[in-house]
């Protein structure tokens, strides 16, 4: 049976229908940014990941499995360092798409690769907070790595197979900040197996501090502009530019020494993260992270990663 509806009806209820279908387009969080929460909290369930713990051990673990149904093999650099602890041991873990064989750095040399995509999963020692979880210091870039890469596999094949990604171990400190002897005890161990890379990759390209809500990235001022000006059209191209700047000044992070090994490298980190409220607090956990920051964040960075290894 037809029925008819009078005519001011009708416009209401294609005005009304207008505008779910405007939220439904506009739905700023999609089943990326759903992915890599999820994946966070994963990350999180496994503990604590100060260097040498179980916490890290189990955190790696999980993200060699969730690679690994993706078709990404893990290998992992073990390097032990003099601390402020003693004496402690680091392990990097490292990835490849669709390898043969992938069990010493020596391989990696025989796999040609265009770029490096990289987080730290480690998390703060702090004295007094006994279980800091470090959710966005950096729990959700490396959980936002397991989802670039398993669409990266699954979509863009040959260029997953142009992408070595590296979780870093070891990148705080020890004692408050970072020094020339304590931090950055994983990126300046795998920073040394680049320079005999020949040809070396031609960019990278660390995260950090990238699902917090209301999403602010700053990176350092000396970025390499040309891997600057591909972030900005990245995020330019998905609507996202208010979210991305450059900071003030320069910052000590795991992409020093990849610039100091000829591969430039840039730092998509969180703006003036060294004045928020949570920085090395307590307030770093789950309840900080937000799943439209993990959308912004997975867009942007697959745009960025596209457009680089497509070159």
């Amino acid at each position: 049976m037809k029925i008819k509806i009078p005519l001011p009806l009708v416009l209401i209820l294609v005005a009304v229908g207008g505008i779910l279908t405007f939220k439904q387009i506009s739905n700023p969080v999609d089943r990326h940014g759903k992915a890599a929460y999820a994946h966070t909290e994963g990350i999180l369930a496994c503990g604590p990941r100060p260097a040498d713990s179980e916490g890290l051990k189990k955190a790696q673990q999980y993200i060699s499995k969730q690679l690994a149904q993706h078709g990404w093999s893990t290998m992992s650099q073990a390097v032990v360092r003099n601390t402020p602890l003693g004496e402690k041991t680091f392990v990097n873990l490292i990835a490849r798409y669709n390898v043969d064989k992938l069990e010493t750095l020596d391989d990696l040399k025989t796999i040609n690769t265009t770029g490096i995509l990289s987080a730290h999963l480690d998390s703060k020692l702090i004295p007094g907070i006994p279980n800091f979880l470090g959710a966005d210091d950096a729990a959700s870039a490396c959980a936002l790595i397991i989802e670039l890469a398993a669409e990266l596999g699954k979509n863009h094949p040959e260029l997953a197979k142009q992408l070595e990604i590296v979780f870093f171990d070891g990148e705080e400190a020890f004692g408050e900040n970072i020094t020339p002897s304590d931090g950055l005890y994983g990126s300046r161990a795998y920073a040394l197996s680049l320079y005999d890379r020949q040809p070396k990759p031609r960019f990278g390209i660390v995260l950090d501090m990238i699902g917090h809500k209301n999403l602010k990235i700053a990176v350092p001022a000396d970025t390499d502009r040309t891997l600057y000006k591909a972030l900005l059209d990245a995020a330019s191209s998905k609507g996202y530019e208010k979210h991305y700047g450059i900071a003030q000044g320069s910052i000590i992070d795991d992409h020093l020494y990849l610039n100091k090994a000829g591969v430039p490298t840039i730092d998509i980190i969180g703006a003036d993260f060294n004045h928020t409220h949570w920085w090395h607090q307590s307030g770093d956990d789950l309840d900080l992270i937000s799943a439209e920051s993990l959308t912004i964040s997975y867009h942007t960075t697959m745009a960025m990663l596209i457009e680089l290894l497509s070159k």
